[in-house]
């Protein structure tokens, strides 16, 4: 069916175009071969004729009659499809598009009562079928001629209409999809090098005080751009990947911050087969540590709880911050402004978010609703799991 439509109904092609509107003209005279029947019918029935022989003979003059009077609906009908609307209606001149139909109409109902009088009279006359009463009067074969024409333009027109209409809201929708895959990418392509230029200014420190954990950071960082690089070029990750991450950058800010830093982290619930968009959740870190932990000369702390109940993923980040040096106009950086627009883009209506400073404290609450997914093969479960 969609092909039908693609190939038939939009097409542009000659062949297509020729076969729809001829299709739509012998609907035309067959309708109004059917409608117009009854009156020969009639005569034919009071003078004896069998039915059936009655009905097809009048059926067919009806159909002969509608051929005759179709050159003149087509004038009208394709002067308002390709005159008026793109003209008129299309460009918002509504007075003159009205004052064209009524213009076009009057000429078309006026060609009617030449035809009825000078071609569908004698042809009636010729077959023995007497005249109708609206072709004899002008008055009558005017307001028939004009009826007839404007419903075989107006249904035509409502065609085009819809048509177009139709593919407007398809070309609005691909834009809109367009500028939905640009927007996202671009929010993509800034949380990449953000990120990365917060962990090369992490391990700098490390190498400037010539650690021992220098390599550690080195091949978690390697595992971290392996998935940036290569994993996150799709829409959605598996959920078990997208905290694995979350383990290698924890693991690489403790190996930074030492015994300085008190980390909790829990994972649980039903967290194998969930889909969710890759580098999500890891900007709610970056802002714990950048605004948080870097901050506090003394004990910091950072407690995660990520829960998976159903298709329902609970998120809960809480960290401490030095109440005298905290910057209340930066806990809301690239990072968290970043997410909360992938969210809407990604997540409409399907997530709740809420960022709670506090006086030495900053809270996330984020509930998403995931999307399932076929587990992964030789996958290990990820277990919940306490880090102090």
């Amino acid at each position: 069916m969609q092909l039908l439509d693609r190939q038939f109904v939009f097409s542009t092609q000659p062949r297509y175009r020729l076969a729809r509107h001829g299709l739509f003209w012998l609907v035309v005279m067959l309708y109004f071969g059917f409608l117009y029947s009854v009156f020969p019918l009639r005569h034919m029935l009071s003078i004896g004729i069998e039915p059936i022989p009655a009905m097809l003979f009048s059926y067919l003059v009806s159909a002969i009659e509608a051929f005759i009077y179709m050159p003149n609906h087509m004038v009208l009908t394709y002067g308002i499809l390709y005159l008026l609307i793109p003209g008129f209606l299309y460009k918002g001149r509504y007075i003159s598009m009205f004052i064209g139909v009524l213009g076009l109409g009057a000429l078309a109902a006026l060609v009617s009562v030449f035809l009825a009088a000078n071609v569908i009279t004698p042809l009636r006359q010729l077959i023995g079928l007497p005249s109708s009463e609206y072709l004899s009067n002008i008055g009558y074969g005017f307001m028939a001629g004009l009826r007839g024409a404007t419903t075989v333009a107006g249904f035509a027109a409502a065609i085009k209409l819809c048509k177009d209409w139709y593919l407007k809201q398809q070309a609005l929708q691909q834009s809109q999809q367009e500028k939905f895959q640009a927007e996202l990418q671009l929010l993509k392509s800034q949380i990449h090098p953000h990120f990365l230029f917060n962990t090369l200014n992490n391990l700098y420190a490390l190498t400037l005080q010539k650690s021992e954990q220098s390599p550690a950071v080195v091949l978690r960082l390697s595992e971290l751009l392996s998935y940036m690089l290569y994993d996150c070029n799709a829409d959605e990750v598996p959920l078990e990947k997208e905290i694995a991450f979350i383990r290698n950058y924890v693991g690489l800010e403790q190996l930074r911050y030492g015994e300085r830093l008190d980390l909790s982290m829990s994972f649980h619930g039903d967290l194998q087969g969930k889909q969710i968009a890759p580098l999500l959740l890891v900007p709610f870190l970056e802002n714990a540590f950048k605004h948080g932990t870097s901050e506090q000369l003394d004990q910091a702390w950072i407690s995660l709880d990520l829960a998976v109940e159903g298709d329902s993923l609970r998120f809960k980040l809480i960290n401490s911050r030095d109440p005298e040096t905290r910057h209340p106009e930066r806990q809301g950086g690239i990072g968290l402004q970043n997410v909360r627009k992938r969210l809407d883009l990604l997540y409409p209506q399907r997530y709740e978010l809420q960022l709670m400073p506090e006086e030495d404290l900053f809270l996330v609450s984020l509930t998403l609703g995931l999307a399932d997914a076929p587990a992964l093969p030789n996958t290990q479960s990820v277990q919940t799991a306490v880090v102090s």
